[in-house]
């Protein structure tokens, strides 16, 4: 049987640019974060792309995945934010999803695990976000992105990758061809889940054989969308007045 921990680690998802790597690692190691994995991509944000001669200049980004404990979260989540400044715009995103499964680094399985019955800390307004995750084949993800836009979602991250599927036998003299896959990051608030998915689904076909999966993650705590969190709160402004 496989040694799991449960529900005493969480998963920091940060996308910044590529220069600010090596600096937010830096300072998550400080608050007990024991290291991180680095997935090179491109983003588009809520500022239009610089063009060279008509062709948009998609600024680099490093996706960077941090596993930290439960209890060291929110401390690695600030350091973080304010390391790269994160409070203003265009500096980058975090946000923390929770891990209900995690093996693989064996000295942490010495450590005691939170308890069943710990209750849940309270949640503030930036847990009103969903993360929706679409893995497509090469060649779809700026349609999705402009679809997406279009739903009403501020942007996207795009990682590649390579994917094998019960739909993809192609060989070239007798060697498999793994069809090359982009993935799309993107955040959006609750309210609007559902619109932004049908239209990734509508674009991308998603809902024919062999052209991809998508898939929404809850978000906990994520920073650096305070343009998102202003459009959310001046509704509810109006209200009480």
């Amino acid at each position: 049987m496989i040694e799991q921990l449960k529900n005493c680690q969480k998963l920091i998802l940060t996308i910044v640019s590529r220069n600010k790597t090596s600096r937010i690692i830096k300072a998550s190691k400080r608050r007990h974060a024991e290291g991180a994995t680095i997935i090179h991509g491109s983003g588009t944000g809520i500022e239009k792309c610089k063009t060279f001669w008509g062709i948009p200049m998609e600024p680099e980004k490093d996706v960077i995945f941090t596993v930290v404990s439960d209890e060291h979260a929110e401390d690695v989540l600030d350091i973080i934010s304010k390391c790269v400044k994160m409070s203003k715009p265009g500096n980058g995103v975090a946000f923390i999803l929770d891990i209900t499964r995690f093996t693989g680094a064996v000295h942490l399985h010495k450590k005691k695990q939170k308890p069943e019955d710990q209750p849940l800390k309270s949640m503030d307004v930036t847990a009103q976000f969903e993360l929706i995750v679409s893995i497509v084949n090469k060649g779809f993800c700026e349609e999705i992105i402009e679809a997406s836009r279009k739903a009403g979602a501020a942007g996207g991250t795009i990682i590649t990758g390579r994917g094998t599927g019960v739909h993809e036998h192609a060989k070239l003299f007798s060697f498999n061809i793994e069809p090359e896959k982009e993935v799309v990051l993107t955040l959006v608030p609750q309210k609007i889940t559902d619109k932004v998915l049908e239209a990734i689904v509508r674009t991308g076909e998603l809902d024919k054989p062999g052209k991809g999966i998508a898939f929404v993650l809850n978000v906990e705590k994520v920073l650096g969308i305070n343009h998102l969190l202003d459009e959310m709160l001046e509704p509810e402004a109006h209200k009480e007045e």
